[in-house]
């Protein structure tokens, strides 16, 4: 394990965790990051870390976050510190984005292996829904005792409605076949309702979100094309693990799967959205995938008041974290704030009581 001398020479402030995470390039790594811990700043110098050792071109690391503006930051401030240290290779190639930017770029070169056309349109959440609107007859038929689907008794609602389970259809890889034998009724309307959305999408050449990544997925799943996708990622990081789902862990873990140089970066605490799908289970369980894993722990919490800091790190050591048999739902960790920090005596954490739950 080695970091380059133009990374310690501009960044002689890297804690022992950090200075780990830096030099730690070969192999599956977990980083368990706490809040303030300098999570992004460790991932950016490892990607310059593998750059300046020569370990790997731009091309060959993938970077994914979670969100376009956290993608973009992560970029910049990888381009920035390649500047302060000298690094005079080409980054364009660098492969920073989210997971769906990522997918995207997959899609686009490797078309002709699904029934996607040219200049195919991509879906957000809005034009979604106006598709569905356009394909509405189509996708659910005539209303039954004045409801669609025997659910929704308005378009709109119908629309809004059915987009969760059609988005999560996809992303568990759920077979429409199996809904439409369904000896429940609403289920096996669900199951041919998804099966003509699907099919209007691919006649329209439009693919929303999760579809990117069924196609993707799909695409690195084949023996021989998938082959090639994968040899092409040499390092392939991973922010804000936690906040995956489960055909986002597949592609993942797929795309790693032959260098198994895999970081992922994350922390359990902070899962925020599950109500999208994502699955905290899947940070916990990547030690499960790569048992050889190393692991880091990020503790020390650089932007919060030390009492805020031990305020959270009781209130998270007061539950039982244990699960059935040896099954844990919480990696046993302790926050500290940043000690050479001065910290000023005021009333960081409040107590609200009220005298109902309506208060």
């Amino acid at each position: 394990m080695k970091i380059a001398s133009v990374i310690d020479a501009n960044f002689p402030t890297l804690n022992p965790e950090q200075r780990t995470i830096v030099e730690t390039t070969e192999g599956p790594l977990l980083i368990i990051a706490g809040p303030g811990s300098g999570k992004t700043f460790s991932l950016v110098l490892r990607t310059l870390n593998i750059l300046c050792l020569e370990k790997a071109k731009p091309s060959e690391i993938v970077v994914c976050t979670f969100t376009e503006k956290a993608a973009l930051e992560l970029r910049d401030r990888i381009q920035s510190a390649a500047a302060k240290v000298g690094y005079a290779g080409d980054l364009s190639d660098l492969r920073v984005g989210t997971i769906h930017r990522i997918c995207h770029r997959i899609l686009i070169q490797y078309r002709h292996h699904t029934e996607l056309g040219n200049s195919f349109q991509v879906l957000d959440e809005l034009t979604q829904q106006l598709f569905l609107f356009e394909q509405f007859k189509l996708v659910f038929g005539e209303p039954i005792n004045g409801l669609f689907l025997g659910k929704w008794t308005t378009k709109w609602t119908a629309i809004e409605g059915i987009i969760a389970f059609f988005n999560k259809i996809t992303e568990e890889r759920l077979d429409p076949a199996d809904l439409i034998n369904s000896p429940n009724e609403f289920l096996s309307a669900l199951g041919s309702a998804y099966k003509r959305y699907r099919q209007a999408q691919f006649d329209h050449n439009r693919i929303d979100f999760a579809v990117i990544q069924a196609l993707a997925f799909d695409i690195i799943s084949d023996t021989n094309v998938g082959r090639k996708v994968c040899s092409g990622v040499r390092y392939l990081m991973v922010d804000e693990y936690q906040e995956t789902n489960y055909i986002q862990e597949q592609i993942l873990l797929t795309l790693g799967a032959t260098s198994k140089n895999v970081c992922v970066v994350g922390d359990e605490d902070q899962s925020l959205y599950r109500f999208r799908g994502a699955t905290v289970r899947n940070i916990l369980e990547f030690p499960r995938h790569f048992p050889e894993c190393a692991r880091v722990p990020l503790t020390t919490n650089y932007r919060s008041h030390k009492a805020i800091i031990a305020a959270y790190d009781r209130w998270m050591a007061s539950a039982d974290w244990s699960g059935p048999g040896t099954t844990q739902f919480r990696f046993d960790k302790s926050i500290h704030p940043f000690e050479p920090e001065s910290h000023p005596d005021y009333a960081a954490v409040l107590s609200i009581w009220t005298q109902s739950n309506s208060d």
